[in-house]
């Protein structure tokens, strides 16, 4: 009898230390909460850039709209000059923090906010030179789209309530690359976030009004974004610590209890 009690524990036993190397990968990969950091980081960049071009891009379209020569040329003057100024600074940056130091950034930030669990990381991705040349390439394409879409709807050219819609047609296949790209280190979770984009894009199409208009028109490029990012990656987190606290309960032997913190 007691035989039998022994090898059926000692099965449970072997079942439970099956299941810790899936939830330690599940763990891993939705440390998210890094990612949020650095999506921070990089819209905020992103929208001062956004400015910083976009207002002597339209001071030049104006100019030249109305037959204003002087200030169109004037316009693309200082565009010119802020474009050398930031290929310039991103060219230093990436020579930096690129290469043998790529990731160094995401390093220092998961060590400052997940240091107290120790480490658990997923193996990085191997990227060859093309393949970090076309996502060089696709950042640029995807900056110079959005900077474009939101010229022509500022011009009148394209209604605001399509802006969101548009910008669709190329974030969401930029985010799928991405993902495959950085497989195995995150996870199916952050494909959240060009699902739920592509479902606003099509509800706006289809006549529902969920966008911003008048002045808040703009709007519509990057609270979509930042909102349906930001949703994945908390769920990322939560799930993380969901996966913790199964680490943590199957880490025990039979019988003790895991407090889950």
């Amino acid at each position: 009898m007691n035989s039998k009690h022994n090898n059926k524990s000692q099965d449970q036993n072997t079942e439970r230390l099956k299941e810790i190397p899936k939830w330690t990968r599940k763990y891993a990969q939705n440390r998210t909460l890094t990612i949020l950091v650095l999506m921070a980081m990089a819209m905020l960049f992103s929208m001062f850039v956004a400015v910083l071009v976009g207002f002597p891009l339209g001071l030049a379209a104006i100019g030249f709209w109305k037959g204003n020569m002087v200030l169109g040329c004037v316009g693309i003057a200082v565009l010119v000059a802020i474009l050398i100024v930031l290929v310039i600074s991103i060219s230093k940056f990436i020579s930096k923090f690129g290469g043998k130091n790529r990731g160094l950034i995401d390093q220092l930030i998961e060590q400052r906010i997940y240091g107290k669990e120790g480490t658990a990381s997923m193996p990085l991705p191997k990227i060859t030179k093309k393949m970090r040349g076309l996502d060089y390439l696709l950042g640029a394409i995807c900056l110079i789209y959005m900077l474009g879409v939101n010229s022509l709807c500022m011009m009148g050219y394209v209604a605001f309530k399509y802006l969101q819609p548009l910008l669709a047609l190329y974030i969401v296949p930029a985010f799928v690359f991405e993902y495959f790209l950085l497989r195995p280190k995150v996870g199916p979770v952050v494909l959240i976030c060009p699902i739920l984009y592509t479902i606003h894009a099509i509800l706006i199409l289809a006549g529902v009004p969920i966008f911003f208009t008048g002045n808040l028109g703009i709007l519509n490029m990057p609270v979509p974004l930042i909102g349906y990012s930001f949703l994945a990656y908390v769920i990322g987190h939560l799930y993380s610590r969901y996966a913790l606290k199964k680490l943590k309960c199957l880490a025990h032997p039979e019988g003790d209890t895991a407090d889950g913190d």
